[in-house]
């Protein structure tokens, strides 16, 4: 497998919070994908080391009380793998030389941004390379597993020979011999195995194999026993490795042998996995091409679920490798129980594949959620530790149209990558395949093409979650999201097809199909609600906005109070002036102005000397670490700054009753929000309400 690191997680060990955030602009600018923390002093360093799990570090000689080499102390002492680049202020050998030494990866001086671009694109090769390796040792630990098994099930006597010593064997070998167990040979000279009569012919068979150790050779002779008594046997040397190592294999063929039912068992075995005991992927694939073949003759629709478990090198860290193996035959015994009309198998180091008949896509993506929320609630027990486990899925199909078994399963593959990106990169999420995302990777025109379609038709669709009041029962807000229909599968969001609006030029035209009938929407309803409407920054560079915005309030009959205008942090910081400009005609409305994924660059509050918000919506990660406690701890820290800057705060992304009592325990929250609560709704519905 090759491993890609889409978003680089960084650590900023650093003196200066303005050149810091320099540098991210930096990589952000370059095309590397980030997102990062600074640390200002040696505390600030050890909270981030204990509550994230970072790829590579950045950090200064000297950064408030902490120093190169207290860091590189604290990583070492919490058993963190991570590289780290030192960003001097002179360069020459001595420098790089001690640099190495303290445990650096890389040296480069603080003003050559070039250099640094350049050791962090060598840095990311070897995060790759390393993940690629782990993942190596995965699969030769599991051929090992796999050989030993064949051994022991085999009727023949076999061992492995290095420079004429034992160093293997099963227990067929060793009870010919006379040996309690194979461990007794360990060491034992092959010599001693064989009749001193056939000493010579011995000898010379192994010289030829010291100069030619790839041919296989067979030897009749007489075989000892150890209470003295000889024997026939036909030993057949061939060349084998084990352990990583290049040595001889000996067969010894039993009697009387049914070569069919050991060629069938051989079969069975190549096609199972030995640590779950489910099928393997050549097994699966081989089912696959028959659902290929059956869609394309008979019409028959199948899905493939490819799941993989999220954060499995931390359960394999944490546990170690015994530990992670009974995570997986968990996981595999429970999905035996609820795939049980379906073929299921082991693919790949810690990824399943199910295949399944269908009738429709709405079949898979209800198993799809199933599995997920099933496997989220296992929490087995290992090494007297519970282990929270999650998984994502990706979701793909054996159509009448499908190319091959190995394309469906790449495109499973890639959805499952999807779904890991999804909740701020905790995964725990599916992602079904849509057509639409095959033309979006290679044909923009074709998404602008359903963009037109939707404003000419106004098919847009609009869907309203409801934010929960924690300060006033009746208060009634809901964000509104816009969703882009496709003729197969799921709608499309607007992070997907919004930038290739704004590249066409309609970006402006989305948002304001989406403000004018959000307020038709909240005109018409009975009670009074307050909308948050999120707007791109594409928009802000269009002039008249806040004019149009303001007559469209008046059309609708909406006051300024019932309508916050939602732009996220990063559109914020893009388009700083033209939001500053929009905030404070807004302002003068009546309007609200909120910041949503707000905390996610070095310093956020920042934003408050140019943006009068009145709102801030939290970035979802803060709610998938809540857990932690280090991370919980700097989130309460965040939010009673917001609050203390008297502005409301909301958390978003609360999927869990443990989240939620969290939340309402830690202190500062305004509104709570997610799926939890209330997943978003077709139409504005307030919920009822009881007195009393």
């Amino acid at each position: 497998m090759t491993y890609a690191l889409d978003t680089l997680r960084l650590l900023i060990a650093h003196d200066s919070q303005d050149e810091a955030e320099q540098l991210m602009n930096a990589l952000r600018n370059a095309g590397r994908a980030t997102r990062a923390q600074l640390a200002l002093n040696e505390d600030d360093l050890v909270r981030a080391l204990k509550g994230g799990a970072w790829e590579l570090m950045l950090c200064r000689p000297r950064f408030g009380d902490g120093s190169f080499e207290s860091a590189m102390a604290h990583i070492n002492r919490l058993g963190k793998v991570l590289p780290v680049v030192l960003l001097s202020d002179d360069y020459d050998a001595t420098i790089v030389r001690d640099a190495y030494n303290a445990g650096a990866r890389a040296v480069a001086p603080k003003d050559d941004r070039e250099l640094l671009m350049q050791c962090v694109d060598r840095l990311m090769e070897f995060l790759r390379l390393r993940k690629e390796l782990q993942h190596s040792e995965i699969t030769r630990h599991e051929a090992e597993k796999r050989l030993r098994l064949l051994m022991d099930q085999s009727r023949d006597a076999i061992a492995y020979v290095l420079d004429g010593m034992h160093i293997q064997a099963n227990d067929n070998y060793a009870r010919m011999f006379g040996y309690q167990d194979a461990e007794e040979l360990a060491g034992v000279p092959i010599m001693d195995m064989v009749s001193a009569s056939d000493h010579g012919r011995l000898k010379t068979l192994l010289r030829n194999r010291a100069q030619d150790q790839n041919q296989t050779n067979e030897l009749e002779c007489r075989g000892v026993h150890t209470e003295g008594h000889e024997f026939e046997a036909n030993f057949i040397f061939s060349p084998s490795t084990y352990d990583g190592e290049a040595c001889t294999q000996i067969v010894i063929r039993a009697a009387s042998l049914d070569e069919n039912a050991l060629q069938e068992r051989l079969h069975e075995i190549s096609q199972t996995d030995q640590i779950t005991g489910l099928y393997s992927r050549s097994w699966f694939m081989e089912q696959l091409d028959q659902a290929v073949s059956d869609a394309a003759r008979q019409g028959q629709l199948a899905a493939v679920l490819y799941l993989r478990l999220d954060d499995f090198e931390q359960h394999q860290s944490r546990l170690g490798m015994g530990g992670a193996d009974e995570v997986l035959r968990t996981v595999a015994d429970w999905l035996r129980g609820h795939c049980a009309d379906a073929r299921l198998a082991r693919v790949d180091g810690e990824d399943f594949a199910v295949l399944k008949s269908i009738n429709d896509i709405d079949e898979a993506a209800a198993l799809a959620e199933t599995l997920r929320a099933g496997i989220e609630t296992l929490m087995p027990e290992v090494a007297n530790r519970t282990v929270h486990i999650t998984a994502s899925l990706g979701v793909a199909f054996a159509r009448e149209d499908a190319r091959s078994s190995q394309d469906i399963l790449t495109k499973a593959l890639k959805c499952c990558n999807q779904a890991q990106r999804q909740n701020d990169e905790q995964g725990n999420a599916i992602k079904i395949h849509d057509p639409m995302d095959d033309v979006a990777a290679g044909s923009n025109e074709a998404v602008a093409l359903s963009i037109r379609q939707a404003l000419e038709k106004g098919s847009f669709r609009l869907r309203y979650q409801p934010l929960m009041s924690l300060r006033d029962d009746g208060e009634q807000i809901f964000e509104v999201f816009v969703h882009m229909p496709q003729k197969q599968g799921d709608d499309l969001a607007a992070a997907a097809f919004m930038p290739v609006a704004a590249d066409q030029g309609m970006a402006g035209k989305v948002d304001r199909w989406v403000v004018l009938n959000a307020m038709r929407a909240a005109a018409a309803h009975e009670e009074k609600v307050t909308l948050l409407v999120n707007l791109s920054g594409y928009s802000l560079g269009e002039p008249g906005l806040a004019e149009w915005l303001s007559k469209a309030m008046r059309a609708a009959r909406l006051s300024g109070e019932q309508v916050i205008f939602q732009f996220s942090e990063g559109d914020t910081v893009n388009y700083l002036k033209q939001a500053g400009a929009f905030a404070q005609a807004m302002r003068k409305q009546g309007c609200g102005l909120s910041i949503s994924r707000f905390g996610g660059s070095l310093d956020p509050f920042k934003l408050f000397e140019h943006i009068p918000a009145t709102m801030v919506k939290f970035e979802g990660s803060f709610t998938q670490e809540l857990g932690k406690s280090e991370s919980r701890e700097r989130f309460a820290e965040l939010i009673q700054q917001v609050q203390d800057s008297g502005r409301r705060t909301v958390v978003g992304f609360v999927e869990s009753a443990a989240q939620m009592q969290t939340l309402w325990t830690l202190g500062g929250v305004d509104y709570l929000q997610g799926y939890y609560l209330q997943a978003p709704m077709d139409r504005l519905e307030v919920a009822e309400t009881t007195d009393g």
